[in-house]
């Protein structure tokens, strides 16, 4: 296995390694990663994922099933009460940005979207099938990947999405088996020849769809999916030289998961799956030597832990190669991220009240669309193309129109904030400091933001950039003068207005350098 990291376990790695496991760490956050130790942050990391409720209903009444309260999970709906459907799948959009904003100790949202990103559903199901979907990849996010992938071949709204339902012995559709072995388990490999795929042929994708038919979602939503034998393929299937030969005969509603067996018997399924998740977690350039020392024995330690991915993951991220300068800051925020690093690290609190605070998450749904990163709805099979187009990946994110609405965004968490609640004080600059050490002495407190919200160090001629805002042209003993002086009279209006509109123009000015765009 690769080497553990040994070196200095300071603030700086840790907000590097909680900036690619969890959404916008908190200083707090981080501090307390530090007095933990770095064994004792992964045990924290890595705990189990506790039980959650489910969404409510905050501002929708025409549901006889639930009330405003109270949540309508696991409860049939009326197709013919206007907009149902899109009252459940709002309350999801909300349930999720919360959970993200809120969960700060464990991986277990940042993991559960790579699992959301692996197996997408794109716009499939209803909202108990989409409910069903994430608590699956929620409970199963550090569990075993091959178990994972028996619960998605029949999940619901798979089987809508990649048209399992219209999967019939007399008309079979490949679209499952297809993405099955393409993207969520062995992945292509390059083109040998016509129809050969290195890993696997267009044979072995016809036998499997035949191996699959039979399996339908046109069920009460309280019911799993069913499978139906007059739907279902009885001949033998013969797989191609790459899955050497191997005869799959009927086995009715078990069939799946003797293809789900078969395919995991090839390693290259470990091999797939910790690529992806580098890519999620570390860089997108996976070079020979990358591949040789981090891949293949991760992959390794995958196969021995019958494809559990805890470990694996885990030794990854303590790996020496992980707190390389070089994997520092050498990934562009996604939308998400960029969103949390704003919202969540500033301690921007969102509206009190119950009906204003999921109205404003439900909002972000259609910033984050624009942004080109909403849930539930990727915008192809594969996934976000950050995450698997080669050469792009993660510079997918900026753009001359994405870098606009990036630029925007800070000022929409605020307006978003009071639009939906004027009462909302938006960003709070002035207490956000007093969580400082020293916000007395200007070069200490503009360090320390710095190192807070920058993967890589800052240059004194950007720290100076930034201490111009409050202090232009003047020796750095005055901000500890006029600070002191609000300090001393808080509830002077003139003094706050003051101090915080120096703040402001500074944490802006942050936030337009290139450096906040990179985790």
């Amino acid at each position: 296995m690769f080497a553990e990291y040994t070196g200095p376990w300071t603030f700086d790695e840790a907000a590097h390694l909680l900036r690619r496991t969890t959404y916008g760490p908190r200083k707090e956050r981080i501090n307390q990663a530090v007095d933990e130790g770095f064994d004792q942050t992964f045990d924290t990391l890595f705990a189990a994922p506790e039980p959650v409720d489910p969404p409510i209903y905050f501002d929708f009444d025409e549901d006889p099933e639930a009330a405003i309260g109270e949540s309508w999970v696991g409860k049939p709906y009326d197709s013919d009460i206007v907009s149902i459907n899109f009252q459940r799948r709002k309350t999801i959009w909300a349930w999720w940005y919360r959970r993200m904003h809120l969960n700060d100790q464990t991986l277990t949202e940042k993991l559960t979207m790579f699992w959301h990103n692996h197996f997408v559903v794109s716009g499939a199901g209803s909202g108990n099938m989409v409910w069903e979907y994430l608590n699956k990849l929620r409970d199963g996010a550090l569990g075993n990947f091959k178990e994972l992938t028996e619960l998605m071949t029949i999940d619901k709204s798979m089987l809508i999405y990649l048209n399992g339902t219209s999967n019939l012995a007399d008309e079979p559709n490949e679209n499952y088996a297809r993405e099955l072995l393409e993207l969520f388990t062995i992945g292509k490999g390059p083109l040998v020849a016509p129809g050969d795929y290195t890993n696997y042929t267009e044979q072995d994708i016809a036998a499997i769809a035949r191996a699959l038919t039979g399996w339908g979602a046109w069920t009460a939503e309280d019911e799993p999916a069913n499978y139906r034998a007059w739907a279902h393929d009885t001949g033998t299937k013969v797989l191609s030289h790459r899955f050497d030969n191997q005869v799959i005969q009927n086995n009715a509603e078990q069939e799946y998961l003797d293809v789900i067996n078969i395919i995991f018997q090839k390693d290259e399924c470990a091999f797939h799956l910790c690529r992806r998740l580098y890519i999620w977690f570390v860089h997108y350039n996976i070079t020979p030597e990358v591949e040789a020392e981090i891949i293949t024995p991760m992959a390794e330690m995958l196969l021995a832990n019958d494809y559990v991915i805890k470990e694996p993951l885990k030794a990854l991220l303590k790996s020496e190669h992980f707190y390389d300068m070089a994997q520092r800051g050498c990934m562009i925020k996604n939308p998400m991220d960029f969103f949390y690093s704003s919202m969540s690290t500033f301690h921007v609190p969102p509206p009190a009240d119950f009906l204003t605070e999921n109205r404003f998450w439900v909002a972000w749904y259609w910033e984050f669309e624009d942004l080109g990163m909403t849930i539930l709805q990727h915008p192809s099979v594969a996934g976000w193309a950050a995450y698997h187009q080669s050469p792009i990946f993660y510079r997918d994110w900026i753009n001359a129109a994405s870098l606009s609405l990036r630029k925007r965004l800070m000022t929409q968490i605020k307006w978003l904030t009071q639009w939906i609640d004027p009462t909302a004080p938006g960003y709070t600059w002035i207490e956000f400091i007093e969580t400082l050490d020293n916000p007395m002495d200007v070069n200490d407190m503009i360090d320390e933001i710095c190192r807070l919200i920058f993967p890589r160090p800052m240059t004194q001629e950007q720290k100076d950039y930034f201490k111009d805002f409050l202090i232009p042209g003047l020796p750095d003993f005055e901000w500890n003068v006029e600070y002191s002086d609000f300090l001393n009279d808080p509830d002077d209006e003139d003094k706050r207005i003051a101090i915080f509109n120096k703040l402001n123009d500074m944490f802006f000015a942050m936030i337009q350098v290139p450096e906040f765009q990179l985790s």
